[in-house]
């Protein structure tokens, strides 16, 4: 995606992101509020391991997800704060452009 001068890089990070429909299956995995493990995700989604831990990559670059690591297990959940954070600032962006 290129880059737009005028917006917060993070915040095309965040749009590039969501430009998945896999990514936002992924992300509906969370719909019950729980975190979730890599494993848990495969077994989810159906995909396999590292297609899935390369778009939960994405999805914490976006901003979208936080990442824990506890022993062996990797937990992944909504940034809720950020994801809030980066929809107020593309509807400033939009309100002052369209």
């Amino acid at each position: 995606m290129k880059k737009h001068p005028g917006i917060d890089p993070r915040i095309q990070e965040f749009l590039s992101a969501l430009a998945s429909e896999t990514r936002l299956n992924l992300l509906l995995s969370f719909a019950d509020g729980k975190e979730k493990t890599v494993g848990e995700l495969v077994e989810l989604s159906g995909l396999g391991q590292s297609t899935v831990s390369t778009h939960l990559n994405q999805l914490k670059k976006g901003g979208i997800l936080i990442r824990r690591k506890s022993g062996k297990e990797v937990y992944y959940k909504p940034d809720r704060e950020l994801i809030l954070e980066h929809i107020s600032k593309l509807t400033f962006y939009l309100r002052g452009c369209c």
